[in-house]
């Protein structure tokens, strides 16, 4: 199994905008049902006191393979999840695209 980690570096004055669209469209056009796609989270940054501020949206999708987000990538519902991308001004820096493979899994 294997897990795509999207890192979004949010500008905080849009935080709110990035999470009520995030909630709303992300997942929503077609990942469901593609072969090897086990889920997805939206991961909300929090901030504690004395840590550093976190303005980084996680997504994170889990797939059976390596070759099933590949195939993913390359289909239309890949294509109509990216059309119409968030404003730039919404972001302080590019998003980051991070691939793991999972090695161990501990389940109650």
């Amino acid at each position: 199994m294997i897990v795509i980690m999207t890192k979004f570096f949010v500008n905080p004055k849009h935080r709110e905008d990035f999470k009520k669209r995030a909630i709303e469209g992300f997942g929503e056009k077609g990942i469901k049902g593609q072969k090897g796609f086990i889920k997805m989270n939206v991961l909300e940054p929090k901030n504690f006191e004395g840590m550093p501020p976190n303005d980084v949206f996680i997504i994170e999708t889990y797939w059976e393979s390596e070759e099933d987000f590949i195939r993913f990538t390359e289909s239309e519902a890949f294509k109509k999840a990216h059309e119409e991308p968030p404003p730039k001004e919404w972001f302080t820096t590019f998003p980051v695209v991070e691939v793991y493979e999972v090695i161990k899994e501990v389940k109650e």
